[in-house]
């Protein structure tokens, strides 16, 4: 049989895309395969770096011949991921009967094409089987063979005419005949990842997905998808466009032996142990989840007493929405349909020197941005808010929650914060329905005068309230815990901020978001944000994190020192490191006199 073509879409990643095309030309089956490359072009008012960005990308997928034949398709404007991919698929298998899909940041293993087009001529007139994946989540448990899933997927994949002829692009129609069906739980893998939540951010616009709806297509069908016993594809675009690290990152097999895998048939349905084994996955128990969970009990359980089985309907529903299922993955979607990355460049010799080429927070229609989504929030409009984007389910950042909840336990059962850089009260919203109501909360955001002039008319209630200063509010309430999240890095003189921080004698220092850098020195670099969340460029540190932790070294002791959840990867001159750190430290008391 003819090999299969691949259909590549590409936009303005040039390190992604190179490393995706050299992975592929590794392929055994390259030589002989043909390649089409899809690039995207530039939105309309794209900034000088994502233009610069575009053509780097169209000199990396010309500069070699990395196939037998490679066919290039310039886009002269922007038609965004979701309509290249629809439109570059359809136009590629109405003329050859079959297609492999890729993006730009998905290295392959040398035995994928080999893989795709053996199964694809295996399945080709099964009904049953809509399309051939290489990706595999890393379960735990090892899977010995091939399998199929109820659906399709999104990270290589293959399929035919009669397969992709069978896609639905009305997304409240999938949505409306899962819910008629009563299919929500199963389409959810039983409730362990939110797909629904993705299908109703297509809904609303807030996404534009092809892949929900691929896969939505599949399952209310009934088609399968095949996948692999060990992953044939990673996925190397953990900078925003991507998805986060720590629930879909997985490693090339390098001890499977493929050259011995017999490609052979498997039987047409799904395979409910390696579906377990997935699901399992996504539920990812996690050690902060279970720790909330000792903690809320011990909260409740000081509460008025009641009859043993009452109380522990209580904590159950209460402690019933904690788990954080698939909403990291929804968030890093959301960011990924903005279509561009948040990006950090640069190595300037004062804070001065980068400024001179930014527009910074002070911008007034920031705030206004912001004060329009934070209202919603407060109106019960929308679930959370972060950097003016509204989501329809609250993020959590689960180390600094339960901290949150260990120190009101200690502190009989008062949480009295200072948060410092706060917005208008974006992380107060975020975690106030968590502190159980016999904490008394005391929520203080500081930040500049125009945004505390907002929040004292418009945002503060009786627990969250709004300050020029850390003085002020200290003097105001005594708070002792000061929390800053996705700040330090934007002070012009950070540690002589700290200074005035350790004077104060907070007994909690909780620090989260924060960008750092493990074998390099301190680092003023220039952040761009992407033009759909709002146009801004301001100077932000990236700190030495030996230096950092150093600097508490004697007065606080470190609790804890943990991954950021949300944002893992960082882009920093086009190179992507793990950097959002988070520290959680406590003052170290005087020892006593003899």
């Amino acid at each position: 049989m003819p090999l299969a073509p691949i259909v590549l879409f590409v936009y303005n990643r040039p390190s992604h895309t190179e490393r995706t095309l050299e992975a592929l030309a590794a392929n055994p089956l390259a030589d002989e395969s043909t390649l089409y490359i899809y690039a995207d072009g530039p939105k309309k008012g794209a900034n000088a770096e994502t233009l610069a960005n575009i053509t780097l990308t169209r000199e990396v997928i010309k500069s070699k011949k990395w196939c037998k034949e490679v066919i290039v398709v310039e886009s002269p404007v922007n038609r965004g991921l979701a309509d290249s991919i629809i439109n570059g698929v359809t136009e590629t298998v109405n003329k050859y009967g079959k297609v492999i899909v890729m993006e730009d940041d998905l290295v392959t293993h040398p035995f994928f094409l080999r893989y795709m087009n053996e199964y694809l001529d295996i399945y080709e007139n099964d009904g049953k089987v809509i399309s051939i994946h290489g990706y595999l989540y890393p379960v735990k448990k090892q899977i010995k063979h091939p399998f199929f899933l109820k659906g399709a997927d999104c990270w290589g994949w293959a399929t035919w005419k009669r397969g992709w002829d069978l896609f639905e692009p009305n997304s409240r129609l999938l949505l409306d005949k899962i819910i008629e069906q009563n299919l929500a739980k199963e389409f959810n893998f039983n409730d362990t990842y939110d797909y629904i939540s993705l299908l109703k951010a297509q809904i609303s616009g807030t996404v534009d997905s092809w892949a929900i709806r691929w896969y939505a297509s599949a399952f209310l069908l009934g088609k399968l998808t095949l996948y692999p016993p060990v992953s044939l594809v990673i996925n190397i675009g953990f900078d925003g466009s991507g998805t986060h690290k720590d629930n879909m990152d997985t490693k090339l097999s390098n001890t499977f032996d493929f050259e011995a895998f017999p490609i052979e048939r498997v039987k047409a349905m799904e395979d409910k142990k390696s579906k377990k084994q997935i699901e399992i996955f996504f539920r990812g128990e996690k050690y902060f989840f279970r720790l909330m969970k000792r903690r809320i009990r011990s909260l409740y359980d000081s509460e008025t007493p009641s009859p043993k089985n009452s109380r522990k309907s209580t904590i159950k529903k209460r402690i019933k929405g904690l788990a954080p299922s698939g909403f990291t993955v929804l968030y890093q979607s959301i960011r990924a349909s903005f279509n561009t990355v948040t990006l950090y460049n640069g190595n300037y010799r004062s804070w001065s020197a980068a400024k001179l080429v930014c527009s910074g927070y002070e911008d007034p229609s920031i705030l206004e941005k912001t004060r329009t989504a934070i209202l919603k929030v407060k109106h019960g409009e929308a679930a959370g808010e972060r950097d003016s984007v509204l989501f329809d389910r609250i993020q959590y950042s689960w180390p600094v929650l339960a901290y949150l909840l260990k120190i009101a336990i200690e502190n009989n059962h008062k949480l009295n914060i200072i948060d410092f850089g706060g917005s208008l009260g974006s992380s107060y919203f975020q975690n106030q329905g968590m502190i159980p109501p016999n904490v008394k909360l005391t929520w203080n955001v500081v930040e500049q005068k125009n945004y505390i002039d907002v929040g004292n008319k418009e945002i503060a209630d009786e627990r969250l309230k709004f300050f020029y200063s850390v003085k002020e509010a200290k003097d105001d309430n005594n708070a002792n815990v000061i929390f800053m999240s996705s700040v330090l890095q934007y002070i012009e003189q950070p540690y002589q901020f700290l200074d005035e921080v350790v004077a104060f004698g907070f007994e909690y220092i909780i620090i989260d978001r924060t960008s750092f850098v493990d074998d390099a020195d301190d680092r003023i670099t220039i952040q761009t944000v992407p033009d759909s969340i709002y146009r801004a460029r301001y100077p932000a540190w990236f700190f030495n994190s030996t230096k950092f932790k150093n600097y508490f070294a004697g007065r606080y002791e470190t609790l804890l020192d943990f991954d950021s959840d949300i944002d893992k990867g960082i882009n920093l001159d086009g190179q992507l490191i793990a950097g959002w750190r988070g520290f959680v430290l406590k003052k170290i008391s005087p020892a006593p006199n003899p």
